[in-house]
């Protein structure tokens, strides 16, 4: 990365970091505009007061699970498409010279994205060293020498690379650290719980709700006139009003909004911010946020999927923490997944601080409340951090406290002190309510 597009980036992410008060999702994005970039959004650390555990107990196992860092957009039409437009309208001589400056960033784009579709960039690698760098200063009780630290990850090379540089990270601080590292189906089964090829048992369905054709999607689709707006954009870009009357305005402005998005998550000096006001990313960011919240949030209409198969992975860190007090010894379970295991993560774990309506289906509404850029930026993630006394350890005088991108997190049951709460509760009641998860296609 260069060393004037880091103090760019580092620059960026202090001001958005400024803590927002009572601000609105709108006032913050007219504020910060990367903001509006949603599961774009930079990952950025918000210096905590963190509440000191209980008197005598001290940290022994850390369990995490960590979305990927900052990438490059997924596939290649992200790309192709809008360089297809510009080339098209270059040769048609239909171009202002705003439009000819755009052409030009675009190939920059799309010849730096070629071939790198849903790749790590190296801030994204600079995501995860900084986090564990964090997560070792805090917890140095954990990661003692010679402690046993398992880190697991989707096949996915995104997230086996996210691993791979957090990993190096603890190993660099503390050398004698024992890690060992997976990256299978196996894993995928449980920490992507919407991966078809490890999950034969997903429903018609699910899939159904999924796809293009279903009934909420079209009436999505038909909103998009309504938050998306091009007629100021086409203009600025096109020289000839019936030129550009024959281009799909939505998806050419939709593939501008992606671009300016991911521009803060890639080492190329280039912003398309220029082509939007503050409004037109506000609209675009809530539209954008909505598909999110129906297809992997806690909205009723997917009926209750993304928590029905996301249970394996909130078994799993169940489990491996009821190894891990039984065991005694310093350990860590560290995991790398997507965006879209966060989410369904998120809402299971029940969270009293993030508050929103299942039913509600005002887009801005659901933003306000259920804020992508908030809950899953790059490299979001999620920590238990598990407690005992350190002068006469017992295995049922437990407690854990949750962070949310290393914000404490509070649960809808008695704590002990603050955000500290007994593992025998909190085990009991995730128990209860993985029990509970019935298949919504059989009902």
């Amino acid at each position: 990365m260069s060393n004037s597009f880091r103090t760019l980036v580092l620059f960026v992410l202090a001001v958005c970091a400024i803590p927002s008060g009572a601000q609105s999702v709108k006032e913050e994005i007219y504020a910060c505009p990367e903001k509006s970039g949603n599961i774009y959004y930079n990952y950025t650390y918000v210096p905590q007061d963190y509440t000191m555990p209980p008197e005598g107990y001290e940290p022994f196992y850390i369990s995490h699970y960590g979305r990927h860092g900052s990438r490059w957009l997924t596939r290649a039409f992200y790309y192709e498409d809008v360089k297809e437009v510009f080339d098209a309208a270059f040769s048609a001589d239909a171009l202002t010279v705003l439009g000819l400056d755009v052409y030009r960033r675009v190939q920059a784009v799309y010849e730096d994205g070629i071939f790198r579709y849903g790749d790590l960039s190296r801030l994204g690698a600079v995501q995860h060293r900084e986090i564990a760098s964090r997560m070792y200063a805090s917890f140095p009780e954990v990661f003692r020498s010679g402690a046993s630290i398992e880190a697991v990850s989707t096949v996915v090379p995104r997230c086996i690379l996210s691993m791979a540089a957090f990993c190096e990270r603890l190993k660099e601080l503390e050398p004698s650290l024992e890690i060992s590292r997976e990256a299978s189906k196996r894993t995928t089964r449980y920490l992507n719980c919407f991966d078809a090829s490890t999950h034969p048992e997903l429903s018609d369905d699910f899939h159904a709700y999924r796809s293009s054709d279903a009934p909420w999607r079209q009436e999505y689709d038909d909103a998009a006139g309504e938050y998306i707006r091009t007629e100021r954009i086409m203009g600025l870009l096109f020289s000839d009003r019936k030129y550009a009357d024959g281009i799909d305005a939505v998806n050419l402005v939709r593939g501008l909004y992606f671009f300016a998005s991911d521009m803060q998550d890639i080492d190329l000096g280039i912003s398309f911010y220029d082509l939007f006001t503050p409004d037109e990313l506000y609209r675009i960011s809530v539209y954008e946020n909505y598909r999110y919240f129906v297809t992997n949030g806690p909205s009723s209409i997917n009926r209750g999927f993304p928590e029905y198969y996301g249970r394996l992975l909130l078994a799993d860190i169940i489990s491996k923490a009821d190894r891990a007090i039984e065991a005694g010894a310093p350990c860590a379970d560290l995991r790398f997944g997507h965006d879209t295991n966060v989410m369904p993560l998120l809402t299971m774990l029940q969270f009293t601080d993030y508050t929103y309506d299942r039913d509600e289906t005002d887009m801005e509404a659901v933003a306000e409340d259920w804020t992508l850029y908030k809950l899953s930026p790059m490299a979001a993630n999620i920590q238990l951090v598990f407690y005992r006394k350190a002068s006469s350890p017992d295995k049922s005088d437990v407690l854990v406290r949750i962070m949310h991108n290393e914000k404490e997190m509070h649960l809808p049951l008695v704590a002990v002190d603050g955000p500290y709460y007994r593992w025998s509760d909190v085990r009991e009641f995730y128990t209860s309510y993985i029990a509970s998860l019935e298949d919504p296609s059989k009902s």
